[in-house]
C-alpha cells in the first residue's frame, strides 16, 4: 500500500511540461463562454469543467436562467443536455421560444399564436434555428446518477454541458441525505473525467428570509452542505421584486458568485424580463 501511494506522488519537475501545454492552449476567450451575458462572462471567465451550482428560491427564475445558459451554449455549437426533473419538454420549448424571439409568455397562454401573424413568423424563425441547435431536452430522466451515466454513454456526440434542474428532484428514500450527497460527488467526478461542464440547479432554504437584505448566501443552499463543498462555482440568483412586488423592482436582478475556484466572486447586476424569461445586461 505504501509503495502504491508513493508511486502517485509526482515531482513538480514532471508536472511542468503538462502545465505549460495547458497554459499555451488557453486563448483570448473562455472555452465555455456565455455570449448573451458578455460582462458577466468576462467576470467569471465563462463556465468551467467540473460542477457549477445554480441556487435560487422557488419562482425566482432559476429554470429560466438555466435554460438561457443551455440555449446560449448550444447557439455556439456546444452540445448541451438539459435534464429537467420538474418541467415537461413542451414547456421548455415554449420558454426557449419566448426568450429567443422575445415573445410575451401570456400571448402564448391566451391563444394569441392563432391570431397574431407576427408571432407565427417568429415561430418559423425559431423552428429553423432550433432544428440545427445541439440541444437535447428531457423530462424526468436524471433522478438517479445511474440514469445520467447511462444516458451519456448512449449519446453521440456526447454533451459537453450537462444541466440538471433541479437537484432536490432526484429519487430519495429514508437515506435522503446520503443519497443526495453521493449523487453530487459522483456527478462532479464524472464531469471532470469527461472534461464537461456540469450544472446542478438547487433550491435555497427558507431561512434566507432571515438574511438582512434577503440576498442568498452559501449556507442557504438547500438539503446538503456537500453542494457548497464540492462545487467549483456557486451562482446564486436574487430577484428583488420577489420580495417587494414593487413595479420599479420588476426588472432588477442580481447574480451573486458565492464561490469560484477559478476566479472572481462578487455580485453582478442584470436586467430580467420575466414575460420573456430573458436575462440581459442592458434594458431591452
Amino acid at each position: 500500500m505504501v509503495t502504491e501511494l508513493a508511486e502517485k506522488i509526482i515531482p513538480v519537475r514532471e508536472l511542468l511540461s503538462g502545465t505549460e501545454k495547458e497554459l499555451l492552449s488557453r486563448g483570448g476567450a473562455p472555452k465555455f463562454p456565455l455570449s448573451t451575458l458578455p460582462e458577466f462572462n468576462t467576470k467569471i471567465w465563462g463556465l468551467h469543467k467540473g460542477l457549477t451550482v445554480l441556487g435560487a428560491r422557488s419562482s425566482m427564475g432559476k429554470s429560466a436562467f438555466a435554460l438561457q445558459i443551455a440555449r446560449d451554449l448550444a447557439d455556439q455549437n456546444i452540445p448541451v443536455l438539459f435534464l429537467s426533473l420538474e418541467m415537461d419538454e413542451q414547456s421548455m420549448v415554449e420558454r426557449l421560444f419566448c426568450s429567443m424571439m422575445r415573445v410575451d409568455n401570456f400571448d402564448l397562454i391566451s391563444g394569441e399564436f392563432n391570431k397574431q401573424e407576427e408571432i407565427r413568423v417568429k415561430w418559423n424563425t425559431f423552428k429553423n434555428f432550433m432544428s440545427k441547435a445541439k440541444l437535447l431536452l428531457t423530462c424526468g430522466i436524471g433522478k438517479s446518477f445511474g440514469e445520467v451515466t447511462n444516458l451519456l454513454e448512449r449519446l453521440d456526440p456526447m454533451p459537453r454541458v450537462v444541466i440538471v434542474d433541479y437537484i432536490q428532484g432526484i429519487k430519495q428514500s429514508e437515506k435522503e441525505r446520503s443519497e443526495l450527497n453521493e449523487y453530487i460527488r459522483s456527478f462532479r467526478q464524472l464531469m471532470l473525467q469527461k472534461n464537461c461542464v456540469g450544472i446542478l440547479a438547487s433550491q435555497m432554504n427558507r431561512q434566507i428570509i432571515d438574511n438582512t437584505d434577503k440576498r442568498p448566501s452559501l449556507e442557504n443552499l438547500k438539503s446538503t452542505g456537500v453542494l457548497e463543498e464540492h462545487a467549483d462555482m456557486v451562482l446564486m440568483l436574487f430577484w428583488e421584486w420577489f420580495y417587494t412586488r414593487k413595479e420599479e423592482d420588476k426588472n432588477k436582478y442580481e447574480i451573486i458568485v458565492g464561490k469560484n475556484r477559478n476566479g472572481r466572486t462578487g455580485s453582478h447586476k442584470l436586467f430580467y424580463t420575466p414575460e420573456w424569461y430573458l436575462f440581459t445586461e442592458n434594458i431591452v
